[in-house]
C-alpha cells in the first residue's frame, strides 16, 4: 500500500509585537485596570474565539523592529522590548477578516501573510 500525502493551502500570519505591548479593551475590572492584558495574549485569545485553525507565540533571542535598538535575550532578566512574532494559520479569507476586525490594534506592526501547504496522509 502506498500512502499519499494530501495538501491544500492555507495562510499564515505573522504578526511581530513586543511583550511589553498592552491592551486595554474588554472588562474594566480594577485588576485589568492595574495589570492590563498583554497584546499578543489578546491576539491568541481572539484567535481562538474566531475559531483559527492554529495561533502561538514564539519568543526570539535577538532583533529589532524600525528603526529601534538591537535588543537581545538575558539569562539576568527577561526583555519585554525584545521582539516576538505571533502565528495564525487559517484561510486566507479568516485571516483577512481577522486583520481587519483588529485593525487598530496591528496597525503600527509589522504584519506578513504568507500562503502555506497543508499536509495530511491518507
Amino acid at each position: 500500500m502506498v500512502e499519499k500525502i494530501k495538501s491544500h493551502s492555507l495562510g499564515k500570519l505573522e504578526i511581530y509585537i513586543e511583550p511589553s505591548h498592552k491592551v486595554r479593551q474588554g472588562e474594566r475590572t480594577l485588576f485589568r485596570k492595574i495589570f492590563p492584558k498583554s497584546a499578543y495574549m489578546h491576539i491568541i485569545t481572539e484567535a481562538k474565539k474566531d475559531g483559527i485553525i492554529n495561533a502561538s507565540a514564539h519568543s526570539t533571542h535577538v532583533g529589532y523592529r524600525g528603526d529601534g535598538e538591537i535588543q537581545a535575550f538575558s539569562v539576568e532578566g527577561s526583555n519585554s522590548k525584545l521582539t516576538m512574532c505571533v502565528e495564525l494559520i487559517d484561510q486566507k479569507e479568516k485571516l483577512q477578516q481577522f486583520f481587519l476586525r483588529h485593525k487598530d490594534l496591528l496597525r503600527s506592526k509589522v504584519v506578513i501573510y504568507k500562503e502555506v501547504e497543508f499536509w495530511d496522509a491518507d
